[in-house]
């Protein structure tokens, strides 16, 4: 048994106000039969014995869609100090192989971002019914099994998931229009990972599919859809989770990356994540910090009319795209990002050449 809560399925299983701008702390006890494993976005303590009885905290103060809950037959493998791997018996050795990068993603987004602030960052892997290729549930990645190539080709569905700690999850979306704030931000700060772990050509390789994917779903979305900063009044907000909030809000990173510089821009990151820790905020106030601590320190390199195109305008502005110049070295790129590595039908991330699960 597992819940999927992103954007509003939370109000399903718990009676709450299910918008990403209220947060609140939770304590919640679980029951099971003995011999299974439950498992929440909380803390969980994989050398505590539970019988069946359970009690989970989490402490930091989260959006409803954060709180998550999975129970099944479960084992548990440790890949480092502070990460590890839940699976069913038959994948768990597997999925620890494959994800045992994981310790040193996070030590590359702290000396990126600044500190890791949720204790523990294990992953679930969800049997193959699971309709998202991941979900960011902070402390508990939930992952689809199809993520378990065998070769590291997909972790950057985990390096996504991983950057959700502070994109997402430290700082969220105060709305569903205001999504691009989670995944372009976490798209960008996902290739930075991938960079530090894996290489640039690696990264290289995953822009370029990424702006493909982008590029496609531009040409069948409505204007209206083309843009960051979505309306969403009286609209679903699963409308929202087209490639554009993932690719495009990567681009407009990489475009005030490019325009700043790579020392200007890790700095305005590492005041940004400081500044809104654990609130949930809308494309105006990312704004009003962006402009207070980057356009008005360094005037002339972008403008606030430049902003509201990227945010507000459908297409994507004249800029240099990303290329690759290696394309034979043995690695199985696949885009496959989470809803996120995403649902089949509505990605949080580009599709691979296969339309894959979403990565939220």
């Amino acid at each position: 048994m597992y819940t999927q809560s992103e954007p509003i399925g939370t109000r399903t299983w718990i009676p709450l106000q299910d918008t990403p701008q209220v947060r609140a702390t939770y304590r919640a006890m679980i029951h099971t039969d003995y011999g299974l494993l439950a498992v929440m976005s909380a803390e969980n303590d994989p050398k505590v014995k539970h019988n069946g009885e359970y009690v989970f905290v989490m402490p930091e103060a989260i959006p409803s869609y954060l709180i998550s809950l999975a129970v099944g037959d479960l084992e548990f493998k440790e890949t480092g100090p502070r990460t590890g791997v839940y699976a069913e018996k038959s994948v768990v050795r597997a999925a620890a192989k494959e994800f045992a990068d994981t310790e040193s993603m996070i030590a590359a987004g702290e000396k990126l971002f600044g500190p890791y602030r949720w204790n523990r960052y294990d992953i679930l892997v969800l049997p193959p019914s699971f309709p998202e290729g991941g979900e960011e549930n902070p402390r508990l990645s939930f992952i689809t099994p199809t993520v378990i190539a065998g070769d590291k080709s997909l972790v950057s569905v985990i390096a996504h998931e991983l950057a959700h700690s502070w994109s997402g999850n430290l700082v969220s979306n105060a709305t569903w229009r205001d999504v691009w704030l989670n995944e372009g931000v976490t798209v960008f700060l996902e290739g930075r990972i991938m960079t530090a772990v894996y290489g640039e050509q690696r990264t290289s390789m995953e822009a370029v599919l990424g702006l493909q994917s982008l590029r496609d779903e531009l040409a069948t979305l409505a204007p209206r859809d083309q843009v960051l900063a979505i309306d969403l009044r009286d609209r679903d907000p699963e409308l929202a989770f087209s490639t554009v909030p993932y690719e495009k809000g990567r681009l407009f990173m990489k475009y005030l990356d490019a325009k700043f510089g790579a020392e200007r821009f890790d700095v305005f990151l590492h005041g940004y994540f400081d500044h809104f820790a654990f609130t949930s905020i809308s494309t105006e106030q990312f704004n009003e910090y962006l402009f207070a601590n980057l356009l008005e320190r360094f005037p002339g390199l972008v403008s606030r009319d430049q902003v509201l195109a990227w945010e507000n305008a459908p297409g994507i502005p004249a800029e240099p795209s990303p290329h690759s110049g290696h394309h034979d070295d043995g690695l199985r790129v696949r885009r496959h990002r989470g809803r996120r590595h995403e649902r089949p039908n509505a990605r949080r991330s580009p599709p691979p050449s296969k339309p894959r699960p979403r990565v939220l």
